[in-house]
C-alpha cells in the first residue's frame, strides 16, 4: 500500500470519530509528536462539527 493509499484509508477511518475518542488519543499518546498529530485530528473533527452546526443554523 502506498503512502497516499494509506492516508486516504486513515482519513476514511478517522473522519467520523467522536471528539471524545480523539481526546482520549491525545491524552494517551506515547510521544509528543503523536499527541500533536492526534490533536490536529481532534481539531479537524471539531471544525467539521462546527461547520455542520453553522450550516444547520443550530447555534
Amino acid at each position: 500500500m502506498s503512502g497516499i493509499e494509506a492516508a486516504k484509508k486513515l482519513y476514511n477511518t478517522c473522519r467520523d470519530m467522536d471528539i471524545e475518542e480523539t481526546m482520549e488519543l491525545v491524552l494517551n499518546a506515547e510521544t509528543e509528536e503523536e499527541g500533536e498529530f492526534f490533536s490536529m485530528l481532534s481539531d479537524f473533527i471539531l471544525q467539521r462539527k462546527q461547520r455542520e452546526v453553522i450550516a444547520q443554523k443550530e447555534f
